[in-house]
């Protein structure tokens, strides 16, 4: 069986939520393709990005059928993605870096479940040393509720 065959059997036999997941896959296949900056996982999760300004920045998850746990709320997995993501990009762009960042460290404190229409993450630069950058980050749904917190360290990729 071709990988045609495959995908028609697959969305005869679908539920409505298996096909809302199937077109999120879909879309980001095709973002990700139209866009060689956006990385598939960032695709996949529809990260939308707002450089605030060069100390913060935000980044919104919708909330989607593929966030979810077994027990229905978005996975704590995919809430620290968001936050690493957005720290990562902020200390990525702040004064002196030109090439980058990666995570050093990561803490995360899960406070509220995770429920919402969409979930928005503020990073904020705390220091911006000459090879680590400190972040700060919050992660609350459309209605101002906090799901997550984290601190973060990122090295500053040499040139």
């Amino acid at each position: 069986m071709d990988i045609k065959d495959e995908l028609n059997r697959f969305i005869d036999e679908s539920s409505d939520q298996e096909k809302v997941a199937m077109k999120i896959f879909l879309n980001s296949l095709k973002a990700k393709r139209e866009n060689t900056n956006l990385t598939h996982i960032a695709s996949l999760l529809q990260f939308k990005t707002t450089l605030i300004d060069e100390k913060t920045l935000e980044m919104e998850m919708p909330n989607s059928p593929l966030l979810d746990n077994s027990i229905g709320i978005v996975h704590g997995g995919l809430t620290a993605t968001l936050l690493d993501t957005a720290l990562g990009t902020l200390a990525s762009h702040v004064p002196g870096n030109k090439k980058g960042a990666v995570t050093v460290e990561l803490k995360v404190d899960f406070l509220t479940p995770g429920i919402g229409e969409k979930f928005i993450c503020r990073a904020e630069v705390v220091h911006n040393g000459r090879q680590l950058v400190r972040m700060e980050g919050k992660v609350r749904n459309e209605k101002g509720n906090l799901i997550a917190s984290a601190t973060g360290t990122f090295f500053k990729l040499p040139e």
